[in-house]
């Protein structure tokens, strides 16, 4: 719960799959300095790029110094098919430019060969976080690597170093809750993040009665599409324009944002009564940047030739929010259908929220429906519902993985299976085809990194 409205400063609640990613890393003195990146493909997945990466230490480090993140930027996009290299070898940029003793890790980086194999488990495109995945696990291995410990550099700070990664380096305008997700995560808990920017507010079990899985749609999700993008430029115009009524920059420039910077400290009344009015269904690059300067965010840039929506994409973290802190709470509720019941409306309204913000897809907006026919049918049965009591689309949307919440137990099982299988038959594939995520797994700071001698 959460999802995109973390940019925004909403609390969100993750919780990490059983697939993982794995990085082995070596770092020798070398009179010919480079880094060279071998990934092996997941099982089953079609190879979307080139097997391996491979540059001179000084394309990174030039005069041993770590390249600006906007050259790197170019650097890595230059040739398609190694661009997933900006992903492990931004990393080291970094971790060289922003970690702790920055000057002492980049002086060894530039001075020394890095070795990376990377194996994941955690399929691209599936809106699970496959990209933090690797990022997370890369972090943690250069700093046992390069020695750098727990108490130098805590697990809060290395996940904020890899959304750094995928902002800075790779390009993908990011929220920060799957990297913390990746690293602070625990085995079935929920990780509570309040983002502004990244208060971690702790852990939240879900109840022995209370079951959750992901079912891929099959439609391939990516966080730097342009979707995605325009949603979060339309959040932060309606933060630009919300933050002086709507009136348009004046001789002395834009005014500081309110609510710092965060749309998800207002309140649905607060939304209703005294904002919305001041927000435009949409907006012209053009028109807004020549009314209101600037849209405050530094990840996005906003396009004068593109037409926004403002007041769908701005609404969203208001509501969202309310929704998240209405779903932790009622996981303390009483076992029972009231308590499913409500579960599952706030998934449900979540997930109609982001086909408002034009994030949905044919396939995941059909994954929900079936669960909520699987509900109704127990219904017309004489039950009070389920087994099956919510579904939304996760992640960054357009695509990507359903999660849904049932009942634990053998029957909500055989309800997945029946939505896995209907699913399948409308796509014309076998139900084996339908990727399913079941249980969790501990995030990176709990494992740490393993330290292997060669002797």
């Amino acid at each position: 719960m959460g999802g995109i409205a973390d940019y925004s400063g909403s609390l969100v609640l993750q919780m990490p799959i059983s697939e993982a990613a794995h990085v082995a890393l070596q770092i020798q003195g070398s009179s010919s300095p480079s880094v060279r990146v071998v990934s092996i493909h997941a099982p089953g997945e079609e190879a979307q790029r080139a097997p391996s990466f491979e540059a001179p230490m000084s394309a990174l480090f030039p005069e041993g110094q770590p390249l600006e993140y906007e050259a790197a930027q170019a650097l890595f996009k230059a040739t398609s098919a190694t661009s997933w290299a900006a992903y492990i070898a931004g990393c080291l940029l970094v971790l060289a430019r922003e970690g702790p003793d920055a000057a002492a890790l980049a002086a060894r980086l530039a001075s020394s060969s890095v070795s990376v194999l990377v194996q994941s488990r955690v399929p691209e495109g599936k809106g699970v976080s496959s990209s933090a995945a690797v990022e997370v696990a890369t972090m943690t291995a250069l700093a046992g690597a390069l020695g750098v410990t727990a108490e130098a550099l805590p697990g809060r700070q290395l996940a904020i170093l890899c959304q750094r990664v995928e902002n800075l380096v790779v390009g993908a305008p990011c929220g920060i809750m799957d990297q913390m997700a990746c690293t602070l995560g625990q085995q079935h808990s929920l990780l509570a993040l309040l983002c502004q920017p990244a208060e971690v507010r702790g852990t939240v079990e879900l109840p022995p009665h209370v079951a959750v899985w992901g079912v891929d749609s099959g439609i391939r999700h990516s966080v730097g599409g342009s979707d995605y993008g325009s949603v979060r430029v339309g959040a932060f115009m309606g933060l630009r324009i919300a933050s002086s009524d709507g009136k348009p920059s004046g001789s002395s420039g834009p005014p500081p944002a309110r609510w710092d910077g965060y749309l998800a400290r207002l309140s649905p009344s607060l939304l209703a009564q005294s904002v919305a009015a001041h927000l435009p269904e949409r907006i012209s690059g053009a028109d807004f940047l020549r009314a209101y300067t600037t849209h405050y965010d530094t990840v996005t840039s906003v396009d004068p030739a593109k037409e926004y929506a403002v007041r769908q994409p701005a609404s969203h973290p208001v509501h969202e929010n309310f929704r998240v802190t209405t779903f932790e709470q009622a996981l303390k509720l009483p076992p029972g259908p009231e308590q499913f019941r409500l579960l599952g409306e706030l998934m449900f309204q979540s997930h109609a929220s982001y086909s408002g913000c034009g994030l949905g897809s044919a396939g995941t907006d059909r994954l929900v429906e079936l669960v909520r026919e699987e509900g109704q049918a127990a219904v017309a049965a004489g039950r009070p519902g389920g087994p099956l009591w919510g579904a939304k689309i996760t992640g960054g949307g357009c695509g990507g993985t359903v999660c849904i919440l049932g009942e634990g137990g053998p029957e909500a099982e055989a309800a997945v299976a029946r939505v896995v299988g209907r699913y399948a038959a409308e796509r014309g594939v076998k139900p084996a085809a339908v990727k399913v995520f079941r249980g969790s797994s501990p995030g990176a700071a709990e494992l740490g990194p393993m330290t292997v001698l060669v002797k």
